[in-house]
């Protein structure tokens, strides 16, 4: 059960980010093809499930999240990563929009850094 769900959750933080990253550049050479109601739709999906694989990890393996620790601080992140999508996705002006797609992009390193070295 344990290896499933790992690997559901790494898969759905790839598709995650690529999705994210796909709309976020497209809208800014001005694509069209973002506006399909698939982009729309499959980033919420995605992230739904995402967070449910993360959540049923979590309570596989036992994690306690206090005291703080490296998957306290990985949860953080992942909130400043949404608030910062979100900034980058539907922001007013384009130097607003690039810098929080530039700070979302430092919490996924940020998450990927904690999820390899589970230390912090």
């Amino acid at each position: 059960m344990y290896i499933a769900l790992k690997h559901s959750h790494m898969l759905l933080v790839a598709i995650s980010v690529l999705l994210f990253f796909t709309r976020y550049i497209s809208s800014e050479v001005g694509a069209q093809f973002v506006k399909a109601k698939f982009f729309k739709i499959a980033p919420h999906i995605v992230d739904t499930l995402l967070l449910a694989t993360g959540i049923a990890l979590i309570f596989t393996v036992g994690y306690s999240l206090w005291p703080i620790n490296w998957l306290t601080v990985k949860i953080a992140l992942v909130v400043a990563y949404i608030i910062a999508g979100t900034v980058a996705m539907k922001g007013a002006g384009k130097g607003k929009r690039r810098v929080a797609a530039l700070v979302a992009l430092i919490c996924i390193m940020g998450i990927l850094h904690l999820a390899l070295s589970k230390s912090f």
